[in-house]
């Protein structure tokens, strides 16, 4: 029964991941458009050298898009994550109700997320347009090219902050109290004891965080459809991939995929060095 179960699980993952993965990379070294009855060439390495050419205007602000993206999500969800972790982590009802509201964005769909959010700064009517207009500001905020990053990556922040903090909270239970109350004894200040016992020993859990919110930043592409389908400089490498293969009627799944294909690998020569550097820091600090 045990293997069973197992090898059904490795069918399932064979069918619906590793056959995607190896059909995306085959077809980005085509022209293929899925348009029925169509040719399709064999272009070789054609489709990842036009990304590098002026054959493709697009290619260098997304690189810039992405690495924006990627370096304020993963700052900004581990430290406020970390705020909130600190202020919620208790037993009692207050900090339990602070907890859900935290984490409650994650069980909303992306679709709902971003339209509760172009709602709030609808430019006409919303809330926070009569609140800036208070103050003489006064824009189209997701339709605006100033505007449109960073609340792009305020949103991605908002949903999926609350696991953030879950994953603090119990890296902060997990620490002994009796270390605190030695340190105390010994008159080590609060930030002293923050420094030398809270962090060291939040290793794992920051470690879990920040490789999450990176590849979670790298890999996002249908939130930032929805906001602002990748307009106004929020088109990073994902919603690139998406927009060249879907996104016209001179759709080119090729080129799309080529993009996609060279995501990963970026992904991957940015999470794999940084998961080794963050393990590194876990053994130095905690042994």
């Amino acid at each position: 029964m045990m293997w069973g179960g197992l090898l059904l699980g490795v069918v399932v993952y064979v069918l619906f991941g590793i056959v995607p993965m190896v059909g995306n990379v085959i077809i980005s070294f085509t022209d293929y458009t899925g348009l029925p009855g169509e040719a399709v060439h064999n272009l070789g390495f054609s489709n990842y050298t036009s990304m590098f050419s002026t054959e493709a205007p697009g290619f260098d602000p997304a690189i810039v898009a992405t690495l924006v993206f990627v370096v304020a999500v993963t700052l900004g969800q581990n430290v406020l994550a970390l705020l909130f972790a600190h202020k919620l982590k208790g037993s009692g009802k207050f900090a339990a109700a602070g907890r859900l509201l935290v984490f409650l964005p994650i069980a909303l769909g992306v679709t709902v997320v971003g339209l509760v959010w172009i709602l709030i700064f609808n430019s006409q009517e919303g809330p926070m347009t009569s609140f800036f207009g208070l103050f003489g500001v006064h824009s189209a905020f997701f339709g605006a090219d100033n505007w449109a990053m960073p609340l792009v990556i305020l949103v991605q922040i908002w949903q999926n902050v609350g696991f953030s903090t879950l994953v603090f909270i119990g890296g902060l239970r997990a620490i002994d109290p009796a270390l605190y109350e030695a340190a105390a004894m010994d008159g080590v200040r609060t930030w002293q004891r923050l420094r030398r016992i809270t962090f060291p020993l939040l290793a794992p859990s920051v470690t879990v965080n920040v490789m999450l919110a990176v590849v979670g930043a790298f890999t996002t592409y249908n939130l930032i459809y929805v906001l602002t389908d990748g307009q106004y400089g929020t088109q990073t490498l994902g919603m690139l991939s998406y927009n060249v293969a879907f996104g016209s009627f001179e759709a080119n799944l090729g080129y799309g995929a080529a993009v996609s294909v060279l995501l990963f690998l970026i992904t991957l020569v940015v999470a794999l060095p940084m998961l080794f550097l963050l393990r590194r820091r876990e053994r130095r600090l905690i042994g």
